[in-house]
C-alpha cells in the first residue's frame, strides 16, 4: 500500500496542467522519472562523521540493477569537497526503491555554522528528474564545554493563542529572575525576540506555560521557542515545539 501511495503521488508530480505538455509515467513501462524522498535531511556531525543512507524512488523498474550519479550544486553549498564524499544512487532489480549513501566528514567543519549541500541526480536523457535534497548540518559540540560570551535570547513563535502562554526562568534556589507573558492573540506565525538575559556561571531551569494545555499548537499553527547565547544562537540550552501541553520545563546549566 505505501509503495501504491508513493507512485500516486510521483505520478501527480508529472502531470503538468496543460494537456498539450502532459506526461504520463507508466509503473511498469512509461517513461522513468526519479526523486529523492525528502526534500530536506538535517544532521548532526560527530567526531569520524557521519553516513547518511538516502531514500531515492523510480516510477519503472526494471529488471537489472540501475545506478545514477549525483551531482552537487555548487550555487548552494558552503563546504569543500574534501567535506563529503558521495556514492551513487542505486536501484535493485525489480524494485521502485533505491537508495544513495552521503558521508559527511567532521574534521573540516567548524563549529556553530549551518553548512548545507544540495544534491541532484545526474540522470541521463530519457529520465526525468523531479526532486533534489538539501544537508543541512552542524558540525556537534559539548555545550557543557561551551562558555557563552554575552547574554541570553528567548526567542518565541506564537501559535494563535499567545494569552495562553507564559515563562520564567528560575535560579537553582528557585527565585524567578525573569519571566514574561501572557501575550496578545491572533498573532499566528509571529516572532518574539526577548533579549539582555543575563545569567552568571551557574545552573537553571526554564518552564515554558500554556494554559490551555495544549503547548504552541492551536490546531493549525505549529509554535516553538527557544533559549539560546545570543552571541551563537545554534547553541540552545532549553526550547519546546508545537503540542507539549500545558508545561514544558529545562534544566541547564551554562559556563
Amino acid at each position: 500500500m505505501k509503495i501504491f501511495i508513493k507512485l500516486c503521488l510521483v505520478a501527480l508530480l508529472f502531470t503538468a496542467c496543460d494537456e498539450t505538455e502532459s506526461a504520463t509515467f507508466d509503473p511498469n513501462s512509461g517513461q522513468t522519472g526519479i526523486g529523492f524522498a525528502d526534500s530536506v535531511i538535517e544532521l548532526s556531525i560527530p567526531v569520524g562523521g557521519i553516513t547518511s543512507v538516502v531514500p531515492v524512488f523510480s516510477t519503472t523498474v526494471s529488471a537489472q540493477d540501475r545506478t545514477f550519479n549525483v551531482a552537487v550544486d555548487a550555487n548552494n553549498t558552503n563546504v569543500t569537497a574534501s567535506d563529503y564524499s558521495l556514492g551513487s544512487v542505486f536501484f535493485p532489480a525489480d524494485s521502485h526503491e533505491g537508495t544513495l549513501e552521503v558521508t559527511i566528514n567532521y574534521d573540516g567543519l567548524t563549529d556553530f555554522v549551518q553548512n548545507f549541500l544540495v544534491l541532484n541526480i545526474d540522470a541521463p536523457a530519457d529520465v526525468s528528474v523531479f526532486s533534489e535534497v538539501t544537508f543541512s548540518f552542524l558540525r556537534e559540540f559539548d555545550i557543557n564545554e561551551f562558555v557563552c560570551s554575552s547574554d541570553y535570547q528567548l526567542i518565541i513563535n506564537f501559535d494563535g493563542f499567545g494569552s495562553e502562554n507564559t515563562w520564567e526562568l528560575t535560579d537553582s534556589s528557585g527565585a524567578v529572575l525573569y519571566n514574561g507573558g501572557p501575550y496578545s492573540d491572533g498573532g499566528s506565525g509571529t516572532q518574539l525576540v526577548v533579549n539582555n538575559i543575563s545569567l552568571a556561571a551557574g545552573c537553571y531551569n526554564f518552564t515554558f506555560f500554556d494554559s490551555f494545555g495544549d503547548g504552541l499548537f492551536d490546531g493549525n499553527t505549529e509554535g516553538d521557542y527557544d533559549l539560546v547565547c545570543a552571541a551563537q544562537t545554534v547553541v540552545s540550552y532549553a526550547s519546546g515545539v508545537g503540542n507539549f501541553g500545558d508545561s514544558n520545563s529545562t534544566d541547564f546549566c551554562v559556563n
